[in-house]
Formats: C-alpha cells, structure tokens, sequence
C-alpha cells in the first residue's frame, strides 16, 4: 500500500467512527460560512482564512462557532470531518 492509499485509509476509518454526520442534513449556512468550512478544513488558520474571504477574523471564528453548534461538534476535527463527507474538500 502506498503513502497515499493508507492515508486515505486512515481518513475513511476516521469517517466510519462518525455515523452520526453520515445521518446529518445539509446544514443551511451562507455562503461565507461555507467558504470558511472549506479553508478550515483545509488547515488554514483563521487569519489566513479572513485574508482570503476579505473578512475579519472574528467573523472566520464566528462562521466556525455558528457551524460547530448546528453539528454538534466540539472542534476543527468535526468540521473537516463534515466538509468531507459534504465533498467539499477531498481526503
């Protein structure tokens, strides 16, 4: 198995350990949150984040505290998690 495969591997067994996203709607959020989601999951930091969207940086936590509570989530593990499986960012 190459580098490549495990990792992906690693991330779908991450997956499978959170049936309760695979149940989850899509949550209705504007498009600014949904562009932060994006980056967040991408590893951007927030100042990064607001730098991209022209945005403060409030607003990046605000976006990611706004989506963290519609899931149910604790942390940035949980919004990448969503962002996956919503085909948002690849794994």
């Amino acid at each position: 198995m190459d580098d490549h495969a495990a990792v992906r591997a690693g991330v779908e067994a991450l997956l499978a350990r959170e049936p309760d996203l695979e149940a989850l709607p899509s949550v209705a959020t504007p498009n600014g949150a949904i562009a932060a989601l994006k980056l967040i999951a991408e590893s951007h930091t927030a100042r990064e984040i607001a730098e991209i969207l022209v945005i403060s940086e409030k607003t990046v936590e605000r976006h990611r505290s706004n989506i963290l509570e519609k899931l149910g989530g604790r942390d940035r593990v949980a919004l990448t998690r969503y962002a996956i499986k919503r085909g948002l960012v690849e794994p």
